[in-house]
């Protein structure tokens, strides 16, 4: 079985109440959440998402409050860990919401994978388009993946639906054993700490809470070892798992 190495990549920050990102939470606070891609090394080089189209551009303005420094765009954080966006041989994505899919045009060799139901719940006329940027994320050709699916050895997908109709978690083995990224199912770590374990608060329709329910248990019931969508305690040595 092939063995990966895991390192998140900061790519902005959002400012956001707490509330989105804890399913039933009651608090009213604001918060900075970082946007996060995550690089994989093993047999292969893979990235999972690609981080929020640029803070100027028309989509991130309309998603403020958003920034990022020069260092957090995604070809100078690849860069600060030695790796060019030419060096990735896949991108396997959570989801394609803006924040999660919006630098896809650096990577002129890589695939692309998504699940078939994400890509198709774009193209339907009748499902609401909130949280993408449309006239971007479509420009680009995915490899569609119909439900739980090991890509590579040591690397597997999880569909998980909830945040979107699409959402998957990626399973990776490492060091330590089965890593699951949670894309937007689990923003915060802290989820995990209510009984039964709590999801992303934003969800595709009202009626998509017990669907995030089962998706989440399925995805702890693979590896209590996850590392969230939007949680900064990933980049903590020890609390964010980094580097594995």
């Amino acid at each position: 079985m092939a063995i990966y190495t895991i390192v998140p990549l900061h790519l902005g920050d959002i400012t956001r109440p707490r509330s989105n990102m804890i399913y039933g939470y009651g608090g009213e606070e604001m918060q900075d959440f970082p946007l996060i891609a995550y690089y994989l090394e093993g047999e292969h080089k893979i990235l999972v998402d690609t981080g929020g189209s640029a803070p100027e551009s028309a989509q991130g303005q309309k998603a403020a409050p958003y920034k990022r420094l020069p260092g957090q765009e995604l070809n100078a954080a690849l860069g600060s860990i030695g790796v060019s966006a030419d060096d990735i041989e896949y991108v396997v994505f959570t989801h394609l919401h803006w924040d999660h899919a919006g630098n896809n045009h650096i990577f002129d060799k890589a695939k692309f994978f998504c699940q078939k139901i994400e890509y198709d719940s774009l193209i339907d006329p009748e499902c609401e388009k909130i949280g993408y940027d449309m006239d971007y994320v479509l420009g680009f050709d995915y490899e569609l993946i119909d439900g739980d699916v090991e890509l590579f050895g040591g690397i597997s997908v999880i569909l998980a639906p909830g945040h979107t109709r699409g959402m998957q978690c990626v399973a990776v083995e490492t060091g330590a054993g089965i890593v699951v990224l949670t894309g937007d199912l689990v923003t915060l770590r802290a989820s995990l700490e209510y009984e039964p374990p709590r999801f992303n608060a934003l969800l595709y329709n009202d009626s998509a809470a017990s669907l995030a329910q089962t998706s989440l248990n399925k995805v702890l019931s693979k590896s209590e070892l996850v590392l969230p969508g939007h949680d900064a305690d990933v980049f903590t040595p020890g609390m964010g798992l980094h580097p594995i």
